[in-house]
């Protein structure tokens, strides 16, 4: 059952009518003088200043807002809504306002309170679910969903701490597999073109949820923010062109947009940013009247996913959902107000969750300093690709450095490493320089490996890896953490040869590592651990085997990538195809260094990476590596790949993460 009341403020003074969804039309009728539109303007600037303070309605304002419902639910109107009660029996009435004045847009009415109670508000009432409408020309239907609700946040300019807190606010239903945290788009860079970038190349979210800063231009236009601009100043987005790109996510499964930003639902010239989206093809969108503290703010997004998505009910209604949330903030303030529901069709039900099957995702429980984006990209499988982290870098420079010194070629010390070692290959061969590199790198080969690789090696699940180190850190590190699964580490010969491959394996169960005389004709990475050694060096096992290791700049070039690209050997391809298009993590990578750029163009076969990839970039990375992840800048494909900047405590974090298998 439904009601729709329209309103408007002329001459005559503030009129309302109304009709039901059983064809009702009760007679318009006037609010009387005194509590016209002058009156309620100054009802909304009282219960405004109870939301900013974070106090409750005073007796005065509860005898206004008692006053108020009594005028503007009266005579047939009132009776018409009481049959509509009583014929919906145990189901809320639908109350939807259609506000056709400015003027009455910026007015609480969620706030007005049933005669003869302290705190029975229109806008906590579980048997009369009030919301605004909007007009729109689209369809409405409840929309399917058969597993968890996907939920994409939203937050530039943020510094990530507003997203962690929400992310922790919505642990529990994450959880118990009715939430899905697709991977947010987050960062002091998100310009509305990169955003746009993201919504179109990323899942389509059922839920899109704004935090950010909101209002309304000059122009009267409503706007939210974005990054800063190149010169440093505030860089904003019409609520239109958010509307705009989102409507092709409309058309498919994108149904609610919460808008956690500062007076979303406040009415510009052309309306409040939340009208805008919901006239868009947005089902819903929920947004503040008035800005909340933060933690009010999270407490009322926290009940809304709670009474949206659980995995007992059946269907998913906004409606009751922002009721409940409102009766929970009611309980400390007045702040209960200031959540505001734009509703475009005749039902609050947004989500069907008839056909429904929930399991319980991985549960965590995390150190707060690893940030969302990470936590995300760890919850689900992804392809690691391991680069710089070597540790013999440092002693393979010193034995080159002192070696030319003696020979009575003094090197820059400021050369890269690669530049240093062809340096070396050119003047004294590469028997010398292997024999070097040997030395500096032979007597640490059991040495435990970097404490961050160690780390992330329990999150690896099966699939295909890459290391870029010399030794065989990586796939010992792995075959510690997963002593169930048959972990291969593959050596190519130098790619264009036609060499064959090296392969070590490290059976399920078992403890030393064996040399396979063959590659598998198959292998099963469902369940195995697939190592690249891309740079060749040392092989695991007690009587380590060196194989060509990329050392100079000829070698990236040439031997590794060859001049104009080279395809991979065939039993690489295959191997390829799940890196391809499953999220990765890049350690130790620089967007800076041209072998590294080359090394992804060449795994990408230089495509875009898959969208939710994360680079981690250690502590003393050039300032500009997250701008140039973060623009694509010299990327495949030009894609934007995210970045983290390397906490400084991240290997404890790591070992604070558990990853557990829920029932």
């Amino acid at each position: 059952m439904w009601i729709e009341i329209e309103m408007d403020a002329g001459g005559q003074g503030v009129r309302v009518g109304a009709r039901g969804s059983r064809g009702e039309r009760p007679p318009a009728h006037t609010l009387s003088p005194e509590l016209g539109i002058d009156a309620l303007q100054s009802f909304a600037s009282k219960v405004g200043r109870a939301v900013r303070s974070v106090r409750a309605l005073d007796p005065a304002v509860v005898r206004d807002a008692q006053a108020l419902h009594d005028e503007f639910l009266k005579d047939d109107l009132r009776d018409v809504l009481a049959r509509l009660r009583e014929a919906s029996k145990d189901s809320p009435v639908l109350l939807r306002l259609f506000l056709r004045d400015r003027a009455l847009l910026g007015v609480p009415w969620e706030a007005l309170c049933r005669p003869g109670t302290t705190e029975g508000f229109l806008g906590t009432d579980p048997k009369v679910l009030l919301a605004r409408g909007v007009t729109s020309p689209d369809p409405w239907e409840p929309r399917d969903v058969l597993g968890a609700v996907r939920v994409l946040a939203i937050a530039p300019g943020s510094d990530e701490r507003s997203l962690a807190v929400l992310k922790e606010a919505l642990s529990p239903t994450i959880e118990a597999g009715e939430v899905e945290w697709l991977d947010p788009v987050v960062g002091p860079d998100i310009s509305a073109q990169v955003l746009f970038d993201r919504l179109r190349r990323g899942k389509t979210p059922h839920v899109l949820h704004w935090l950010g800063h909101g209002g309304v231009d000059l122009a009267g236009k409503p706007v939210l923010r974005v990054a800063d601009d190149e010169d440093g100043e505030e860089a904003w987005i019409t609520a239109e062109a958010l509307g705009r790109e989102l409507s092709a996510s409309f058309c498919e499964e994108l149904r609610l947009v919460i808008l956690e930003a500062c007076e979303g639902a406040k009415a510009g010239a052309l309306g409040s940013a939340a009208e805008i989206l919901a006239s868009a093809g947005a089902d819903a969108v929920v947004a503040h009247l008035w800005p909340v503290k933060a933690d009010a703010a999270r407490l009322c997004s926290s009940e809304i996913y709670r009474s949206l998505t659980g995995a007992e009910r059946g269907l998913g209604d906004i409606g009751a959902s922002v009721a409940a949330a409102r009766r929970t903030l009611l309980a400390r303030s007045a702040e209960a107000f200031s959540p505001i529901l734009f509703l475009r069709g005749t039902g609050s039900v947004i989500f069907n969750f008839g056909d429904r099957r929930v399991s319980r995702q991985r549960a965590r429980r995390s150190s707060r300093g690893l940030s969302p984006a990470f936590q995300s990209l760890l919850e689900r499988p992804f392809t690691m690709v391991l680069g710089n982290l070597e540790e013999g870098r440092a002693a393979l420079r010193t034995e080159l450095l002192a070696f030319m010194k003696e020979s009575g070629d003094a090197a820059p010390e400021a050369l890269s490493l690669s530049a240093l070692t062809q340096r070396c290959a050119l003047k004294f061969g590469q028997e010398s320089l292997h024999t070097l590199f040997q030395q500096a790198l032979m007597t640490s080969l059991e040495e435990p490996g970097p404490p961050l690789a160690r780390a992330l090696a329990r999150f690896v699940a099966p699939g295909v890896h890459i290391t870029l180190l010399w030794r065989p850190h990586m796939e010992r590190a792995i075959a510690e953490a997963h002593p169930q699964r048959n972990v291969f580490a593959i050596q190519p010969s130098r790619l264009g040869t036609g060499g064959k491959p090296l392969v070590m394996k490290r059976a399920a169960g078992a403890t030393a590592w064996k040399m396979e005389p063959v590659l598998p004709k198959r292998f099963e990475l469902d369940r195995d651990v697939v190592i690249l050694r891309l740079y060749g060096g040392y092989s695991a096992g007690p009587r380590p085997i060196l194989s060509h290791p990329v050392l100079t700049e000829d070698d990236h070039i040439h031997g590794f990538l060859g001049a104009l690209g080279l395809d991979p050997p065939l039993w690489m391809e295959e191997l390829l195809s799940r890196p391809r298009v499953q999220s990765g993590l890049f350690v130790g990578l620089s967007a800076l260094d041209f072998r590294h750029r080359m090394l992804l163009r060449w795994l990408y076969d230089q495509r875009q990476a898959p969208s939710d990839s994360l680079a981690l970039l250690a502590p003393d990375a050039d300032p500009s590596e997250p701008v140039i992840w973060e623009s694509g800048c010299g990327l495949p494909g030009g894609g934007r790949i995210a970045s983290v900047i390397e906490d400084p405590e991240l290997v404890p974090q790591l070992e604070a993460f558990t990853l557990e298998e829920g029932s």
